[in-house]
């Protein structure tokens, strides 16, 4: 490139640096030095734009509202200098009617996108990273589903498949047609480790059966399937704001596969639970849940080998059964793939539990085929607090073996204790105050604009 060149190169992405961050306080930060920008604004412009992408290619779509615009990023960037696309104005790029973007390469970047006025009845995700991508990111977009009509045909609004990739900063509103929000799709020999942070999810509506039962395959959040149920994922679940997450009324998030972790999460106002449907050895770790005064909102429900539940805190949860704050379900002894495996060498430790209608509850199911207890479960340093006197901090079923629990260290305090001897505390203890600490996910996540 001549020195002119380089000139006019460099002068050009100051103009268009400028006007972004003219924009307003939803502007992206400044764009490294040397980085190619391109302006686009249809699909012929943008398919040529990564045509031509280098790693540090950033391309800027501009202002406006646009129907049906299917995008696929099919490049490559590199670490440290990925390939970008981004809204010229976070919020102010709006898809609309059947439209998506699709990452498919390693080191990829979108942000910045608003999908509003969705076409509910073709199938097909908004957001994609496909298979094969590696090292992807989307972050700071809005998929908005209010005022669309309900649809039962089943669409996923994120697919993550590949590996490495991370979904962040972004806000999910009001699905209203069937199918679970975001799915993490499991391939053979590929562990996903994928990172989900950060994001705002709320999911009011439920779709009922004609018998008015709601129908399955309604949750906020999957990873994995029964048919990949023992093979390692690994994926990162962190300080996402899950909010009236309804769905099917049972699952907010559905864990179908192994070693993930879940971290300061926000569930809040959900009729659901953080569920451990199939899989192994995954760790539930300092997430809050909150009933916001509404009914039927549970908490973490335990199946498998090998889980980890620690330094939850449980507030005002109503739920009961399979929705207690704490469900240790009872398993069976020939589970099939889709069944309800035992519930094996699972650890529940350092949680705190207030005022919850059913805190722990131990051994529970309702199928005539589930008939295998946990076994070697340790309940160690938790704190049941009580006010109430129908309020049941612990209780463990018929046909709990006295000694496939062991019991360490736990404080509690009011209530009614069922199905087991534990002392009780003649003073009622102190809890944290983790408000500040809810607020401070509520603030984080999602998008700004």
């Amino acid at each position: 490139m001549t020195t002119l060149l380089k000139k006019y190169a460099a002068v050009l992405a100051g103009l268009l640096l400028g006007a972004c961050q003219d924009a307003g306080s939803a502007t992206p930060g400044p764009l490294p030095a040397g980085e190619s920008v391109i302006s686009v604004s249809d699909a012929v412009s943008f398919k040529k734009a990564v045509s031509g992408a280098v790693p540090g290619t950033v391309i800027v779509w501009e202002d406006g509202t646009y129907d049906a615009v299917a995008l696929k990023m099919t490049c490559n960037g590199k670490e440290g200098a990925p390939v970008t696309l981004k809204a010229r104005t976070p919020g102010k790029v709006i898809f609309t009617g059947v439209s998506s973007i699709q990452l498919q390469g390693s080191w990829l970047v979108a942000e910045g996108f608003c999908f509003k006025g969705l076409d509910t009845s073709v199938k097909g995700s908004v957001l994609t990273f496909a298979k094969g991508s590696s090292h992807c990111r989307i972050s700071d977009c809005k998929i908005d589903g209010s005022g669309s009509k309900a649809s039962t045909v089943d669409t996923k609004w994120v697919s993550l498949y590949g590996q490495h990739n991370e979904i962040s900063s972004c806000t999910f509103i009001d699905k209203r047609n069937m199918g679970c929000l975001m799915v993490v799709w499991m391939e053979d020999g590929i562990v996903p480790r994928h990172i989900i942070r950060n994001n705002y999810f709320t999911r009011p509506y439920t779709h009922y059966d004609d018998a008015g039962k709601a129908r399955n395959g309604q949750e906020a959040l999957r990873i994995g399937t029964s048919d990949f149920s023992m093979s390692d994922a690994c994926c990162t679940v962190s300080g996402n704001h899950f909010q009236r997450c309804n769905g099917e009324l049972a699952e907010i998030i559905s864990n179908k596969s192994c070693g993930n972790l879940y971290e300061g999460n926000l569930f809040e106002e959900g009729e659901g639970t953080l569920t451990l449907r199939h899989g192994n050895n995954c760790i539930v770790r300092g997430n809050y849940f909150l009933s916001g005064g509404k009914t039927e909102v549970g908490g973490v429900r335990i199946i498998g080998e090998g889980h980890l539940v620690e330094k939850n805190t449980f507030l005002n949860l109503t739920g009961t059964n399979y929705k207690s704050a704490l469900c240790v379900v009872k398993g069976e002894s020939e589970a099939a793939l889709n069944g309800y495996w035992t519930v094996k060498d699972a650890t529940v430790r350092d949680n705190v539990f207030v005022d919850c209608r059913y805190g722990l509850f131990v051994n529970y199911g309702t199928r005539s085929t589930q008939d295998s207890a946990p076994q070697n479960l340790k309940i160690r340093g938790n704190i049941f607090v009580s006010s109430k006197s129908y309020m049941i901090p612990v209780q463990v079923l018929e046909g709990t073996p006295a000694s496939a629990i062991l019991w360490e260290d736990n404080t509690i305090w009011g209530g009614s204790v069922k199905g087991v001897s534990l002392d009780k505390a003649t003073v009622k203890p102190e809890v944290k105050d983790d408000t500040e600490a809810m607020s401070a996910v509520r603030e984080k996540a999602g998008t700004k604009w």
